[in-house]
């Protein structure tokens, strides 16, 4: 599988390119231990998915939520003893604002955020009311397999209740010829997330897949290529897509027109 990776150079920097992953490292998150992970997820990674089933539509996005917040409090530890050490080293203040400590800080409030929301879905498994969480499934037609996509993230700019609202999407190939996309949302959030997304969710062809493809480059850090389907991009569809995303790492919601992006 082909993802985007990001590699620190001694010269240049750090720099985001497209990598071989594992199959195993591009599916699977160590926010579980083995045992559970495999007691969890058991339905939908030992039987074929089934679009329609609640359990299986529930699981995937469970499986999103759980990786975002497993990111989320990994990044806030690194962020946090980064700044911690310049504390040290007298490169911060304990007691002013400062870039380092701001980040840290950041990143904590997003992850208690984050584990409020996980905490709705945590109920609805323990309760097995897989019903709990609605969905919209798209089902797209291609020659070959072309991307998957495990991701939770937020939609620029829309708020609930001082909140952001939330959408678990996931990309899944069901076989050579199909794959499907499901938003994934808690009641609460599902009619303004629908209006954020009803452009996608009202289109067809190959402009919803234009769209789509927008909207993983824009939001969703956890998504892998095929090799086969890769190996056929030209250095410029490459390089587009990659600037792409870098960008909007500094712009939510970037918005630019490229042909190059198309992911299907």
């Amino acid at each position: 599988m082909k993802a985007l990776t990001r590699r620190m150079d001694r010269e240049t920097g750090p720099t985001i390119l497209f990598a071989d992953v594992g199959r195993n490292q591009a599916t699977t998150f160590s926010g579980f231990c083995a045992e559970h992970d495999s007691e969890i997820f058991r339905s939908i990674d030992i039987n074929t998915f089934q679009p329609t089933d609640p359990e299986h539509l529930f699981l995937a996005a469970y499986r999103a939520v759980a990786r975002e917040l497993h990111a989320l409090l990994e990044a806030s530890s690194k962020i946090q003893t980064t700044y911690m050490k310049r504390v040290e080293l007298g490169l911060d203040s304990w007691d002013e604002p400062t870039p380092a400590g701001v980040a840290a800080v950041g990143y904590m409030t997003r992850a208690c955020s984050t584990h409020l929301y996980k905490s709705s879905f945590d109920e609805a498994i323990l309760a097995k009311q897989y019903d709990a969480v609605l969905h919209d499934v798209i089902k797209i037609d291609h020659e070959e397999p072309t991307v998957a996509v495990c991701s939770l993230s937020s939609i620029d700019g829309l708020l609930r209740d001082d909140d952001w609202v939330r959408v678990a999407l996931n990309v899944l190939p069901l076989s050579q010829t199909e794959s499907i996309v499901a938003f994934s949302y808690l009641p609460e959030d599902a009619a303004l997330a629908r209006a954020a997304l009803r452009l996608i969710l009202t289109s067809d062809g190959s402009y919803q897949k234009y769209l789509l493809s927008k909207l993983i480059l824009n939001n969703c850090e956890n998504f892998v290529v095929s090799p086969g389907y890769f190996g056929k991009w030209s250095p410029e569809k490459t390089k587009a897509v990659t600037d792409y995303f870098v960008k909007t790492l500094f712009d939510g919601g970037l918005d630019i027109e490229n042909k190059n992006l198309y992911l299907f």
